[in-house]
């Protein structure tokens, strides 16, 4: 086995065999169409089936099929029954109940781990029982069994990478394209622990985040919190997607969020956003009850802001894309604001513009007079 200590947990290199010849089996699963069937020997319920010792095995000798191909795979999120194995990727020597905790697993399937009698010998013997509910709630399962010897069972095989292949006819290894691994190789380094994929329900998915350490409390798509109840978000959550929960009861924010997608809060009871707030698209402030903005906000698309009491804008602030303001008691614009787009002042009090404001686009409704505005800025008030 090679196991290498990496970010969040452990790389590992496992052998599955197959009749499914490479130039079907490898990019199917590099583009996640890949089905691996339940097959006549899938004790451990539908997965793909791999062995991480090759030496001597059922898989090397050719009895599952002519090809042998070498993945890659970050084993955070697998439930290890070998504790050798264990101790290596959670790094300390945590039990399958412990590790379920650890990864914030609904704690029904906790209660099942623990009435599952442990049994000497083969770690197989433990790991079949726990198949039954595990399959499909976590990556996958490490055991030893009696027939095939160090098994992981890979549950998610988006989580696997191709990196080689060989069959029972060839010597050596053939390498595949690195170029076309790349998303996949560092997807399997990071070893993120993607709740959002064994969990749709958003309330039970934030609690299993907030279980988890700080730098894991990742969702990599859409975070829909619309008319839901939750009442808190865990501090350094990061949403990949968009961000939405219009019908909330929730009222602050918590510090470290960082959105990639859009991020909504109209019409929402938010009084404040967190001083460390960063948002890679747009975000929505209509008719909010935010009365300031944090110093130093990065928007990486629109901004919007109206209908909402807030005085003032921030020192720093810079907008990647238009930023829109209208019906708010802003009188002035702050110095070293930075628009990418275009400015929209629509129903405003502000009269005047910053010398240093920048504007990569055209300023839409200024009512002040345009002989005072700095000439750079005079060619853009249309």
């Amino acid at each position: 086995m090679l196991l290498t200590e990496k970010v969040y947990g452990a790389q590992a290199v496992v052998y599955h065999g197959s009749n499914t010849a490479p130039d079907v089996f490898i990019p199917a699963l590099l583009n996640d169409t890949f089905d691996p069937g339940k097959g006549s020997g899938a004790m451990y319920g539908k997965g793909l089936y791999c062995v991480y010792d090759l030496h001597g095995t059922q898989t090397a000798s050719g009895n599952y099929g002519d090809y042998v191909y070498k993945f890659k795979v970050n084993l955070y999120g697998f439930i290890c029954f070998d504790p050798e194995v264990a101790q290596l990727v959670y790094k300390r020597p945590l039990t399958p109940v412990e590790q379920a905790q650890e990864l914030g697993l609904d704690e029904t399937l906790v209660e099942q781990l623990k009435g599952i009698r442990i049994k000497t010998g083969y770690t197989s013997d433990t790991a079949l029982p726990a198949s039954k509910f595990l399959n499909g709630k976590v990556k996958g399962l490490i055991f030893t069994g009696s027939r095939d010897g160090r098994v992981a069972v890979i549950y998610d095989q988006t989580v696997a990478v191709p990196f080689a292949w060989t069959s029972v006819l060839m010597q050596g290894w053939t390498p595949i394209d690195k170029t076309s691994l790349k998303p996949a190789l560092r997807k399997s380094a990071l070893g993120d622990w993607e709740a959002e994929k064994y969990e749709i329900d958003p309330e039970v998915l934030l609690t299993k985040l907030s279980k988890l350490p700080a730098d894991k409390r990742i969702i990599k798509v859409d975070l829909d919190l619309n008319n839901t109840n939750v009442a808190s978000l865990p501090v350094d959550l990061k949403v990949g997607g968009n961000l939405t929960f219009n019908g909330t009861s929730m009222t602050s924010l918590p510090a470290g969020l960082k959105v990639g997608g859009n991020f909504d809060l109209s019409y929402s009871s938010i009084t404040s956003l967190p001083a460390d707030l960063q948002v890679g698209g747009n975000l929505e402030l209509f008719d909010t009850k935010i009365t300031s903005l944090p110093a130093d906000l990065k928007v990486g698309g629109n901004l919007y802001l109206s209908g909402i009491n807030i005085t003032s804008l921030p020192a720093g602030l810079q907008v990647g894309d238009n930023l829109y303001i209208s019906k708010t008691n802003v009188i002035s614009l702050p110095a070293d604001l930075q628009v990418g787009g275009n400015l929209e002042l629509f129903d405003t009090k502000i009269t005047s513009l910053p010398a240093d404001l920048k504007v990569g686009g055209v300023i839409h409704g200024f009512s002040g007079n345009k002989s005072q505005v700095p000439q750079h800025l005079r060619s853009k008030i249309k």
